[in-house]
């Protein structure tokens, strides 16, 4: 089912642009088609893929922004797509000073709570990916669709985010999915991430 290896490379001398507090995986700008072929060496992280997704990059804004990030879209479930991030945020990134940045604007909500109506975080745990300290936490949020509009429609979201602390950045491994599809396709990011080697 998992067989497409991938990895990414850090590109050198980027320069910065405001990439956004919280990352909307719902709602960013698609990102271009990825040329890479299987087996492909590099420089920051490798990972498997699961055959049958999509998967996306946007080396254009990657120089811009000084993050590298493969976007993997899967099934669409109801009104969401199912999508795995993995990133590599450098520092000097256009987003986010260092991972406890990240963590702290993506483990709560613009308010400082870790729930509300619409909103629930989970504790920020500390474990083990790859060989090193990984910081672990979820999130459930209601999102409306058309969020210019007047109208009502939404969708629950639910969120796994594993942090790894890096000495020129850190990486991000990121599961996005509609709840009712939450559990069916947590299988496919447990692979990826089990697979998932710094370089």
């Amino acid at each position: 089912m998992i067989k497409l290896l991938f990895s990414i490379l850090l590109l050198s001398g980027c320069g910065g642009a405001n990439d956004g507090a919280r990352e909307a995986p719902g709602r960013e700008r698609p990102a271009a088609k990825t040329d890479e072929k299987p087996g492909v060496a590099a420089e920051r992280f490798a990972c498997e893929t699961p055959s049958g997704w999509e998967i996306k990059r946007d080396r254009e804004k990657e120089k811009k922004t000084k993050i590298l990030k493969l976007e993997l879209v899967g099934p669409r479930e109801g009104n969401a797509p199912v999508l795995i991030y993995a990133a590599f945020y450098g520092t000097g990134n256009a987003s986010f000073s260092d991972h406890a940045d990240f963590i702290e604007r993506n483990s709560k909500n613009i308010l400082g709570e870790t729930q509300s109506d619409t909103e629930k975080f989970s504790p920020v745990k500390e474990t083990s990916l790859a060989g090193k300290k990984t910081f672990e936490f979820d999130s459930e949020i209601k999102e409306y669709l058309n969020p210019e509009s007047k109208s009502a429609e939404s969708v629950v979201i639910k969120e796994k985010f594993y942090v790894i602390p890096a000495k020129d950045g850190f990486f991000v491994l990121h599961y996005y999915a509609p709840a009712p599809a939450y559990n069916k396709y947590l299988p496919v990011f447990k692979k990826l991430t089990a697979t998932f080697k710094i370089l």
